[in-house]
């Protein structure tokens, strides 16, 4: 077979699979923007039926952000604390009797600047700060000796995995009633932290796009779960 005739062939060859690879390429891209597309489209409907506002920018909730960070925990780090400078993709509304506001807000701290997606629901009235987060016992056992929090709730299992941090013991004491306890042991939905400062409480779970109904829903079920676990105070 003469040079010429392999240097076609591998040519041609190279040819139709980078053929192959551009189309497989615009393939996948429309894919993307047709489903990106659809989220928005889907939330509209879900919105008209449930009664929720959506609007793609709403910079009055920059105070609304603020305000949640402006108060700092004994245990968080001696920083200025993050602002926000934009909201975005912002809803909402009430789920379960409770309002929430979910959305993407535009944010700088420390220097650095990125967006911060947040799903909050309304708590029933001003709190003391308290977060929950899964933590090993002798980290527990550690933050309860110097003063950091490590709540103990009574409940052997609970106090080996989970720790209470608060400014307040009374208040933890209250709120971190043995049903939540309960709940929060069984329950299997993923989460890393729950929180409750500023007006809100609000949890660290992997939602990917909460202009996405079903994931919005399934946040938003999470946390009116926890506060049902919760006595209303006052």
């Amino acid at each position: 077979m003469s040079t010429a005739i392999v240097l076609t062939i591998v040519i041609g060859g190279t040819v139709l699979l980078l053929g192959a690879v551009l189309a497989f390429v615009l393939w996948i891209r429309r894919r993307v923007a047709r489903t990106a597309l659809a989220a928005p489209d889907g939330l509209a409907g879900e919105a008209a039926r449930r009664g929720w506002t959506v609007v793609e920018r709403d910079d009055s909730l920059i105070p609304l952000y603020d305000r949640q960070y402006d108060r700092r925990s004994r245990w968080e780090p001696l920083t200025h604390p993050p602002r926000a400078t934009a909201a975005r993709d912002v809803i909402t509304g009430s789920h379960r009797g409770r309002e929430f506001v979910a959305a993407t807000f535009d944010t700088v701290h420390q220097g650095r600047h990125q967006p911060e997606r947040a799903i909050w629901v309304a708590a029933p009235a001003a709190h003391p700060m308290l977060g929950i987060r899964p933590s090993a016992a002798a980290s527990n056992a550690v933050n309860r000796a110097i003063g950091l929090g490590g709540i103990r709730t009574g409940n052997p299992e609970f106090d080996a995995r989970f720790e209470v941090l608060a400014e307040d013991e009374r208040f933890a004491e209250a709120v971190v009633t043995p049903a939540l306890v309960e709940f929060l042991l069984r329950d299997s939905r993923p989460w890393r932290a729950v929180s409750l400062r500023g007006e809100y409480l609000d949890v660290a779970d992997p939602v990917r796009d909460h202009r996405d109904p079903a994931e919005l829903v399934a946040a938003l079920d999470l946390r009116c779960d926890i506060l049902d676990r919760m006595p209303t105070w006052a």
